[in-house]
Parts: C-alpha cells; structure tokens; sequence
C-alpha cells in the first residue's frame, strides 16, 4: 500500500458518522463536545476531500445521499475495529493502576456506592473510579464505561454479566396522603397526583395489568430525575415509583395500592466487556461489585 498516499482523517470520518447518528450538526455536536460551526467545517473539509456531497438538509436536520449511505455502512465497521482494538488492548494491560470507568442509576450511585467506596479504597488505593450517573444505558463497547450495572438483562453476545439479585419497585407515598385513598382505585380518586418520567406508558401499563385505569390528569409530573422525584414525594402529596430499600430509610412513606396490585420486580445486572474482564484492574472492580452489591441485596 502507498501510506503516502493514504491521507484519510480519521476525525474527520468519525464527525461523519456521529452526525449521520445524530441527525444534526447541533445534537452531534453536543455528542462530541465540539461547537456547531466547528463540526460543520470538518464535515465540508472530508466532503471536499471525498468529492462527495454527503447530506442533504430537510428540515432543520441533515440526511444522508446516495453517496453518504454507502460510505456509512464502512465507517460503521471501522468504528466497530478502532472499539475492538481498544479493548483488546486494555485487556492485555497487567496494570493495577489507572482508572475503571463505572456507570450506576442516579439511586444506585447515592444510595448504594457511597457505602461501599472506602471498602473499596483499602483493597484498591491506586485505582482511580470514574462515576458515570446515568439512567441512560452506556454503551460499554465504545467505552462510554467499562462497567454498568442495569436493571435489564443485554442480549449482546460478547458481554460478560452477572445477576446480582432483584429490586421490587412500588408506587410510594406519605402515610398520610396514601391513608386518604382508602381502597378506591386510582380513576375514583379526585385529588391523585403521580410522578413520572418522560414515558407514561410504563405506569399506565402497570395498571392495566390488575384491570385498573389512571388519567392521563393524573400524571402531573415528569422528570428523569429521580432524586427528584425522591424529595418530592417525601412533601406528602404525591406518589411516586420508588425501590423498596429506599423507602424503608424514611418510616413515613409507604406503598399505595397495596391491597390491589403487586410490586414491579426488576434483576440486576452488573455489565462489562469480554476484553475488558481481563484487564485486573477491570477484573478487580467487577468482582468487588458483585461481592458486596450481593451481600447487600442478601440483607
């Protein structure tokens, strides 16, 4: 091969790929921490150097031409290469200094790992955790972490998982609030107020489940904050979805409902690469994780 004559930007063709992701210069941007008008020089200097026109503008956002979608599909896999070559090579580190990337829920990270952190500091001193709190699932074969704990079990093949219990999810609320329903039923209750997230279905779904209905009124806020959600249920007007470890730390909440339907129960799973499972360092972390999440979940 001419390596002088192969002047392929790397950058420039990864900028490419995430803002035919993203479906904007503005949300890639975000994506790669870069401005907008940075992002769209670099795609007009790799569409130069291609002398290829690769989008076209509908709306207020970008779609691939003919042109784009072809080579989309081969950035793709180098995309997929450069991650695997990555992992590969952290894999083979003997290293036990350094730092593990961990992903944990908004609850997780402030209810349960700060506990565990000076456990943690006495075995392992020299390896530096770097907290991802995210309810969003990372996505661990682009390293976003190498670590995650979900409360869905990945189908991905190549990764390594272990079921570290269960959490049982109710609608909770103050005692006195949840005291003035009585065993009405959600629809029957005038003054009901349900927080939520983004997506309401979820609740509504659950319901429907024991033949029971509530208004769409009903919902009357929503946030993917749950530590939010927390603080706002404890001022006694409302219900919320809470685990049940977390609401036995305050005797004034407790279960609505409870008479008509059944927790939600979700496994736990903690997550992360094949290749990085051999790295000691990321070995280490994983199994300190499962050893005292376990032991938690037992008590």
């Amino acid at each position: 091969m001419e390596w002088q004559q192969n002047q392929f930007d790397w950058n420039h063709a990864r900028a490419f790929m995430i803002v035919a992701d993203e479906g904007s210069l503005s949300a890639a941007g975000r994506v790669m921490g870069v401005s907008q008008p940075t992002l769209g020089r670099q795609i007009s200097l790799f569409e130069a150097k291609l002398n290829l026109v690769l989008f076209e503008r509908v709306g207020r956002g970008l779609e691939l031409t003919q042109a784009g979608l072809r080579l989309y599909e081969h950035v793709k896999q180098m995309s997929y290469a450069a991650d695997q070559f990555s992992l590969v090579a952290l894999g083979q580190s003997n290293d036990l200094q350094g730092t593990v990337g961990l992903s944990l829920s908004q609850l997780d990270a402030f209810f349960k790992f700060p506990e565990l952190w000076p456990k943690f500091q006495e075995i392992a001193p020299k390896i530096r955790i770097d907290l991802d709190v995210n309810n969003q699932i990372s996505d661990l074969k682009r390293r976003q972490s190498d670590i995650a704990i979900r409360y869905k079990r990945p189908e991905e093949a190549d990764l390594i998982i272990k079921k570290l219990g269960e959490e049982r999810v109710f609608l909770y609320g103050h005692k006195n609030y949840v005291a003035s329903f009585e065993d009405k039923q959600p629809h029957e209750i005038n003054n009901l107020r349900i927080l939520g997230f983004d997506q309401t279905d979820q609740l509504k779904d659950y319901f429907a489940s024991f033949g029971m209905t509530i208004k769409e009124e009903q919902i009357v806020f929503l946030t993917h904050s749950q530590l939010v959600q927390w603080q706002l249920l404890k001022q006694g007007n409302a219900l919320a979805l809470l685990p049940d470890h977390i609401a036995a730390r305050d005797p004034n909440l407790v279960p609505a409902f409870s008479s008509l339907c059944t927790p939600m129960s979700f496994d736990i799973w903690l997550v992360c690469h094949g290749e990085l499972h051999t790295n000691p360092r990321v070995r280490l972390v994983f199994d300190f994780l499962v050893d005292h999440f376990m032991a938690s979940s037992a008590n």
